[in-house]
């Protein structure tokens, strides 16, 4: 099924297309879920398809944020092996679920590539295949001649690659929203411009969820609200070390064919979407705002930022003095739903560099036109894996947050796992990995790779 195109205003065009479908404000639920990106919308999804009664609560509209402004990749490719279960699942599920959900979501199997720009990244590449191959038979070295003949538009000269082919991609919003759109064609309440306030408890385990509308009643809440998560799970003394990082993307007019497979390499991120706009981002570098939540777990990420300062340029302004401004005249429980829907300013010295090594790279691309540029805040976590668990502390809360830049390809096994915690079932993949308590007990591990800004 050939995707519809967005081009040229993703994504702020798609967002209007999800709507509440009326009617009183829920008193109670089953289950509620905090976050409409798609980790929220798919949880929401198969929740619903258990038979209970689900509200999704959304600060601002489904798929605004993240998943509905990163780079659409889905991939299994050079993932942490502890995401490896959940990225196999994922990629399992994608190729049907425009069938299930009766929608075009732009999935396409085109593969993914990453090419090494020296031997030193080659090598990092061949280590990681020789660890993964029993788990990710489809992985595969290439030489520089192999990616020459699969990218015959990419000029430089490179010694090798690692290349999935079973790999591929999806539109963000398009998939988020339909995620939503399912959940409610299964009777889950959908309530957009509904900030959560906080997590309500009665003797010690979830009872209700405040809203700026109003409490909604429930035993049970998936937290799923991304980079806010952690101003929930603050009042039950849970350490949620989360870290803001800002992402550039910007979307070109139609080129001729570039790539079929998703791109990394040389400080470019590409996706050719259908009609041959192309999505471009750096690499692997991201902009941190500063204000005081970046000092908040400032402790757990100073070696990463040492190791990989490189990655992250620091901006210190505007941002800093909205956070000034907004703890003095914002009361503390309203904190959690502002802002509500932040214009996230593209890094405009970004988009140019970016288009200038994209011109470069590839030889077909020499005139280079950007229509639009966006901007996206990635949650990261100190190790870079997501937090997925039941703390044990709060009886009735499930934790899903915290996917560092690459959770959009895991969100539908994601969503499927958290449902199957919700009702007291056994995840269909090891999930040990992403407990809560690896943080306060400090037994947390370095990141696989350096933090990604793709959100793939």
């Amino acid at each position: 099924m050939t995707s519809p195109s967005l081009y040229p205003h993703p994504p702020d065009d798609a967002f209007a297309r999800s709507r509440e479908t009326g009617g009183a404000f829920p008193a109670r639920a089953d289950v509620v879920v905090l976050g409409g990106g798609i980790v929220g919308a798919a949880s929401a999804w198969y929740l619903a398809g258990m038979g209970l009664k689900v509200v999704l609560v959304e600060k601002s509209k489904v798929a605004s944020q993240q998943s509905g402004r990163n780079w659409g990749f889905v991939r299994t490719q050079y993932r942490d092996l502890a995401e490896m279960p959940l990225a196999l699942e994922a990629l399992s599920i994608w190729p049907g679920l425009e069938r299930e959900l009766a929608c075009d979501i732009g999935w396409r199997r085109g593969g993914c590539v990453f090419v090494a720009k020296d031997d030193t990244e080659c090598d990092a590449f061949s280590r990681w295949h020789a660890s993964a191959r029993s788990v990710s038979p489809d992985a595969r070295m290439l030489s520089g001649t192999q990616v020459a003949a699969l990218l015959p538009a990419f000029t430089p000269r490179v010694p090798g690659a690692l290349y999935t082919a079973s790999d591929g991609q999806a539109e963000p919003a398009l998939a988020t929203l339909a995620l939503a759109r399912a959940a409610q064609a299964r009777g889950a309440r959908v309530l957009e411009d509904c900030g959560a306030i906080e997590i309500d408890t009665a003797n010690g385990a979830v009872s209700g969820v405040l809203t700026e509308h109003g409490l909604i009643r429930t035993p049970a809440v998936v937290c799923a609200a991304g980079a806010t998560s952690h101003r929930f799970l603050s009042k039950f003394g849970l350490v949620l070390p989360q870290q803001v990082v800002r992402n550039t993307v910007s979307l070109t007019k139609p080129l001729p064919p570039l790539s079929e497979s998703c791109f990394c390499g040389l400080g470019l991120g590409l996706r050719q979407r259908p009609d041959g706009s192309c999505i471009l981002a750096a690499e692997s570098m991201s902009d941190i705002d500063l204000t005081l939540d970046t000092l908040r777990a400032a402790k757990y990420f100073l070696p990463a930022f040492v190791r990989n300062r490189k990655t992250f340029a620091f901006q210190f302004g505007n941002a800093f003095l909205r956070d000034i401004r907004d703890r003095l005249s914002t009361p503390h429980r309203e904190r959690a739903i502002e802002p509500r829907s932040p214009h996230i300013p593209p890094n405009a010295r970004r988009v140019d560099e970016v288009t200038r090594l994209f011109g470069q790279l590839f030889g077909g691309a020499h005139a280079v036109s950007v229509v639009k540029s966006w901007a996206g805040n990635i949650d990261v976590l100190p190790d870079a894996l997501p937090v997925i668990d039941c703390p044990s502390q709060v009886p009735g809360l499930v934790v899903a947050t915290g996917f560092s830049g690459h959770g959009f390809g895991l969100g539908p096994a994601v969503g499927r796992n958290v449902a199957r915690l919700v009702a007291g079932e056994l995840p269909t993949v090891p999930l040990e990995a992403f407990r809560l308590e690896r943080f306060a007990l400090g037994n947390f591990a370095h990141p696989h790779a350096r933090f990604e800004g793709a959100g793939n």
